[in-house]
């Protein structure tokens, strides 16, 4: 009588699906990577008992819907724009120009506003309103 002896399977790993995982996660990886600031350095700060922040201070410039323009609440003309910014730019020591213009205007406007602005060389916001969603 002859003993019949059950045959062994050969063990194998399927790689395929682990493949597939690793490449996923690799992809994950490079984007999220991307999104981090790739300029930023990381240091550890020394602690301070007394600090102070350094504000800004704000300098509202207004345009309305008729191409009137307001520095504070004060009326501008246009074409002195530039020489009473950077007069009221040299009242602060780290002046912030917010820019509230009416949406009706053209862009040529925004454009002209925007290039008075930068040859003053103060920093500029443009203040919007939040969206309802």
């Amino acid at each position: 009588m002859k003993i019949r002896r059950r045959q062994r399977g050969h063990a194998a790993v399927e790689a395929g699906a682990l493949s597939d995982i690793l490449f996923f996660l690799m992809l994950f990886f490079l984007i999220i990577s991307t999104l981090a600031s790739p300029s930023a350095i990381k240091l550890l700060l020394p602690k301070a008992s007394t600090g102070q922040t350094v504000p800004r201070q704000v300098i509202t410039l207004s345009v309305k819907s008729d191409q009137s323009v307001f520095i504070g609440g004060r009326p501008v003309p246009f074409e002195g724009l530039q020489t009473e910014l950077e007069a009221e730019g040299k009242r602060f020591e780290n002046p912030t120009i917010v820019l509230r213009i009416d949406k009706s205007l053209q862009v040529e406007t925004l454009v002209s506003v925007v290039d008075a602005v930068n040859k003053t060389h103060i920093p500029l916001v443009l203040a919007t309103e939040k969206s309802k969603q």
